[in-house]
């Protein structure tokens, strides 16, 4: 009986490890590939990624002038890194 409790108890641990491992790595390949797409629309449309990403702003109470002044200083420096933040809701790039 000891050894049926302790192998139940070594299967649900390696059970709960793998759904774990399954559900961090689909994760992950969900945000690569929402980065990716994000990259893509920021090479085909920088201008319009801007703006979207100021909407964002506006949309948080920021007024029409500071929503874009952020958007053109912190896409500046990383632009997918603050529509990753931002827009996707990805904090680690």
């Amino acid at each position: 009986t000891l050894i049926a409790a302790v192998a139940a108890l070594v299967a649900g641990a390696m059970s709960m490890a793998a759904g774990e491992y399954v559900s961090v790595s689909s994760q992950h390949d969900t945000e690569q590939a929402d980065l990716s797409r994000e990259r893509a629309e920021l090479k085909a449309d920088i201008v319009g990624e801007g703006e979207e990403l100021a909407q964002i702003y506006r949309e948080r109470g920021v007024d029409d002038a500071t929503a874009h002044l952020v958007s053109r200083e912190l896409m500046a420096k990383d632009a997918l890194g603050a529509h990753a933040r931002d827009e996707l809701g990805i904090t680690a790039t």
